[in-house]
């Protein structure tokens, strides 16, 4: 979260926030690939499961459905991401706030209207991680149903924070 490129005639793309962007889109993929897990796990073996190994994804079309393995793989390299936003929000929105509130009263409300939108993303992002725990212990149909509204609501709030940065 700490990459920002000043334009100049050779940049190509002009990336805000330390890499925002970046991480949206790692979110966008990774929620696009839970929502499109099949609705019905029949194996019973959660790990096998989002491993690539399960024959419930093997009925599906590959094209479609990408191989389980890249769940795991993407939701390994977003926390990374994740991790660093918290970071960064502990670090410097307390100072960022403090500096606003005696300068500008209008920013100020923005900046806590960022950090709310920041704190739910990263509620999303724990309780995807849950999701995906519990799934892959003890892999009911239930489970597979809270994998993906947790993704779904992990999108909702990526989408929601974009929208106001």
């Amino acid at each position: 979260m700490s990459r920002l490129t000043i334009p100049d005639e050779n940049t190509r793309h002009h990336r805000l926030l330390g890499g925002w962007r970046d991480v949206l889109d790692d979110i966008r993929t990774t929620c696009r690939t839970l929502a499109e897990l099949p609705d019905v796990c029949q194996c019973g073996n959660g790990a096998a499961h989002l491993e690539g190994t399960c024959p419930c994804c093997g009925s599906t079309a590959d094209e479609r459905v990408p191989s389980c393995r890249d769940c795991d793989e993407q939701l390994a390299r977003l926390r990374p991401a994740m991790d660093g936003l918290t970071v960064d929000t502990f670090r410097f929105f307390p100072f960022v706030k403090e500096l606003l509130s005696k300068q500008n009263a209008v920013a100020s409300t923005r900046v806590l209207e960022i950090e709310t939108h920041i704190a739910a993303l990263v509620r999303s992002f724990d309780q995807l991680i849950v999701a995906d725990g519990e799934f892959r212990d003890e892999c009911r149909a239930s489970h597979l149903k809270t994998l993906k509204d947790s993704a779904a609501a992990l999108r909702r709030d990526a989408e929601n924070l974009n929208r106001i940065v």
